[in-house]
């Protein structure tokens, strides 16, 4: 067997063991998607048949009760479900170079002349940052896109992948969610406090004993231990949706700044949206189309006095002096 068959034979087993491994991750995902719509329906048992019907004696609590946990609880699934049924959207079709561009660009090894031959191929895709390539998906990455090793597509503006979700997140569901988690911890928050309450009722002897003591008090324990998780993990996007930047890009960023901080208000706006009537409700409001960003003052601030570094002296210096005073304006 010659050297090339060798090399062929090697890189077929890595590829297919990269597929048996992505198989997998998405069936384990699968699993703990399943596990976790279980863990939610039996939560709904016991805080609705064990705790409101069989254990709260006033009406007027178990009415108050009920209508608070289904509100919440139909606002998480409905933006569960969203975000898990949501496919993730990849790069449209001009993202995707000519074949003969294609064969040019996997031809060549030298790492200027494929820059070259990228910038070519992305000269009308308004890419504003490094023109990058996937050679899995053969396509050109728009700006923030990258390539998710187990769903195995490009993803625009991917955050990460999630296995409680079995899905990306992107583009596409961010914003539903961040709502999944921020009513998961207001669910979980309210059904701990009403749970932790019949749970003194029973330790003071103010109700007596019964079979609904023991899930109630699961129900609490676990309440309360996905209120702090939930409640750390909304802390932490909320952050990155405040900054307008992606767990990736928090992860992965060597830059002194972020160049699509547009401020707070902006910021926000990006994810939910102009029409603040829609922002708490699973529907798509995100600002955009997936594969093209605006960018904050200090990034056009940079870019404008690069430019005017690569011009000769004298022109520098008049366009220097006219960027100062509308600065100064």
């Amino acid at each position: 067997m010659s050297n090339e068959e060798k090399d062929t034979k090697i890189t077929i087993n890595e590829k297919e063991e990269e597929e048996y491994q992505r198989s997998c991750m998405r069936k384990i995902s699968r699993i703990v998607v399943l596990l976790l719509i279980g863990l939610l329906a039996t939560c709904y048992y016991i805080f609705v048949v064990e705790l409101c019907i069989f254990t709260v004696q006033l009406l007027e609590a178990k009415v108050t009760f009920l209508v608070i946990f289904h509100l919440l609880f139909l606002l998480c699934v409905w933006c569960y479900l969203r975000t898990v049924m949501m496919p993730p959207v990849v790069p449209p079709e001009k993202f995707r170079p000519s074949e003969s561009d294609k064969q040019l660009y996997l031809s060549d090894e030298r790492p200027q002349v494929l820059q070259e031959i990228l910038i070519r191929m992305a000269k009308d895709l308004h890419i504003k940052k490094a023109v990058r390539y996937c050679t899995t998906c053969h396509v050109i990455k728009p700006d923030r896109c990258h390539h998710c090793p187990v769903c195995n597509v490009c993803i625009l503006k991917l955050d990460h992948h999630c296995g409680f979700l079995n899905n990306c997140v992107g583009f596409s569901n961010y914003k539903f969610f961040l709502l999944a988690v921020m009513y998961g911890v207001l669910l979980c928050i309210f059904t701990s406090a009403v749970s932790l309450y019949c749970s003194i009722l029973f330790w003071t002897h103010q109700l007596p004993n019964s079979p609904s003591k023991v899930p109630i008090i699961v129900l609490f324990s676990l309440t309360t231990f996905f209120a702090i998780m939930l409640f750390q993990l909304f802390l932490d996007h909320f952050e990155l949706a405040l900054r307008n930047i992606t767990d990736r890009e928090d992860s992965d960023n060597t830059e002194e700044f972020n160049p699509y901080n547009l401020g707070f208000s902006k910021n926000l706006r990006e994810v939910f949206g102009n029409e603040k009537k829609y922002w708490f409700l699973p529907i798509f409001s995100s600002l955009g189309d997936g594969f093209s960003f605006p960018m904050g003052e200090v990034t056009m601030d940079i870019e404008k006095n690069a430019a005017i570094a690569a011009k000769p002296p004298s022109e520098s210096n008049s366009q220097l002096l006219e960027v100062k005073t509308t600065q100064k304006s």
